[in-house]
């Protein structure tokens, strides 16, 4: 038996003492479960997998969907939990937060019972596979689960939902079925990013099981959205750059004209790579192929491993919908809670296809040209700013803190050359009504392996600031809030830290 797998039978095992303890405490208690989640794509995805699971065992449970689990919020918590008779679960946060909820809700008399599924970095670990992780945290179990104490990188190998997934596939085998929404979750943190934008660590375990039961269906095909006119899918790609045509709708649309290919369908609109056949799928990918190995002289492997790639397709979603595809389904649901409409990516991901999947739709244009506008603006009004290790915007009153993790994101990912993918950025969007900035901020994946670890970073900036937010998240990605008259010395410790990442390592 190899490690991994070893590791997987360990967490297995404490999956089904949470499990005990979970349904132990719901018997002595009758009580109402209160699950705690966040606003993204994963966040949604988690709340809606142990929603759907208590609905079918006839659990009542509410969830209640939160921007961040700060210290603020967990003493509201702790108020309104001590004389009720609750269960609480945090999913997608809580790891980050475990001091504080450890002491706020024990704090009473009687503790108020509560589970974590969570896959951030723990509080105050500093090594992800330090032994000491197991050590400090081994009073914590069986109501926190991490996937870091059985040596699985949250990061890139299972998400928030993929927890909650393994949960509720522990407390009944038949919610296998909800694999796929553990994969949407998986998607929106950007954890498909294997080679041919495969899946690891336990993510792929789960993509076994969302096969097996034919839910899931893996194909080769152009990495490009399948639902967007295709000539704006290949235009703002951001893995595929084409000189001179992209970022320019009607030169790419007479591009793909020239090949032969009628790019109307019978309703005068312009076709999607869904409306493509085979044939004409090879004749795009033959044409990008030479186009970019004369303009950019790049050997056609190094295209095709870009160009084609693998796509994740949810067997029993109508082909051309929003939620056909892995992708497109993260991004719906990742809309929904940017746009403060999370109860419908909640309903949506629980099942709705008809009133919440429709109002969602309605908002998604709206949360695209708002995404839109805010990268033009980043550009066009040369908002980065650069210290020596690190890089910055200030959202002023053009990005809000419900897109700043967003477009800091989109920027990491962007071929546009706005920003300078060896720093990492740090987005700061004013929150409403609060003399706050909400931090968001982003690595690439080729300075996390040169040592940047941003969750450890912002903890420790936040510590030399003498600032008491809570604040972590991964080594690519993590987040905080910094009173405004703050900022400037945060950012400068930011920049310390990181150098010294980067000198250590």
């Amino acid at each position: 038996m190899n490690k991994k797998t070893k590791n997987l039978e360990l967490l297995n095992s404490d999956l089904n003492k949470t499990k005990n303890w979970f349904i132990d405490h719901l018997q002595k208690l009758e009580s109402t479960v209160h699950i705690y989640t966040h606003l993204d794509a994963d966040g949604l995805s988690a709340g809606a997998i142990l929603g759907k699971a208590f609905y079918r065992e006839k659990i009542p449970f509410q969830i209640t969907v939160l921007r961040q689990l700060e210290r603020e919020e967990i003493i509201k918590i702790a108020e309104n939990s001590k004389d009720s008779k609750k269960f609480l679960i945090f999913a997608d946060f809580g790891s980050g937060q475990y001091l504080e909820l450890t002491e706020k809700l024990n704090g009473f008399d009687d503790n108020v019972p509560f589970i974590i599924l969570d896959h951030h970095l723990p509080q105050n670990i500093s090594d992800k596979n330090d032994d000491k992780i197991k050590e400090i945290y081994s009073n914590s179990r069986p109501w926190h689960i991490n996937p870091y104490f059985y040596e699985f990188d949250g990061s890139s190998e299972i998400s928030g939902a993929g927890m909650c997934y393994f949960f509720v596939k522990s407390l009944n085998q038949k919610n296998f079925d909800l694999s796929p929404i553990a994969l949407v979750g998986a998607t929106g943190d950007v954890q498909s990013r294997g080679p041919n934008n495969s899946f690891n660590g336990l993510n792929t375990v789960i993509l076994e099981h969302a096969t097996k039961a034919d839910l899931v269906e893996v194909n080769n095909d152009l990495n490009f959205s399948s639902i967007k006119p295709l000539n704006e899918a290949i235009s703002y790609s951001s893995e595929i750059s084409l000189p001179g045509l992209s970022d320019n709708t009607s030169k790419m649309l007479k591009f793909l004209k020239s090949l032969g290919i009628l790019m109307e369908t019978s309703q005068g609109d312009i076709k999607t790579l869904n409306d493509l056949n085979q044939e004409e799928k090879q004749k795009v990918s033959s044409a990008i192929i030479e186009y970019m190995s004369l303009k950019l002289n790049i050997e056609p492997s190094e295209i095709i491993e870009k160009l084609i790639v693998s796509k994740y397709i949810l067997k029993n979603e109508i082909v051309g919908s929003q939620l056909h595809d892995l992708n497109d389904f993260a991004y719906l649901l990742n809309s929904c809670g940017r746009s403060d409409n999370a109860s419908l990516g909640i309903a949506i991901a629980m099942g709705d296809r008809s009133i919440a999947y429709n109002k969602a739709k309605d908002q998604l244009l709206n949360y695209k040209k708002s995404l839109g506008q805010a990268l033009s603006w980043l550009k066009d009004e040369n908002k980065i700013q650069y210290k020596n290790n690190i890089q910055y915007f200030f959202g002023e009153n053009v990005i809000f803190e419900n897109i700043v993790g967003t477009i800091a994101s989109m920027l990491i990912f962007s071929k546009s050359g706005i920003i300078d993918i060896n720093k990492p950025i740090f987005g700061c969007a004013k929150r409403k009504d609060e003399e706050v900035f909400k931090i968001s901020g982003r690595a690439h994946k080729d300075i996390v392996e040169k040592g940047v670890n941003l969750s450890e970073a912002i903890r420790e900036a936040l510590e030399l600031s003498n600032l008491e937010a809570l604040g972590g998240g991964h080594p690519p990605a993590a987040g905080t809030k910094v009173p405004i008259n703050k900022i400037d010395v945060f950012l400068e410790n930011c920049d310390s830290v990181i150098e010294k990442q980067l000198r250590e390592n």
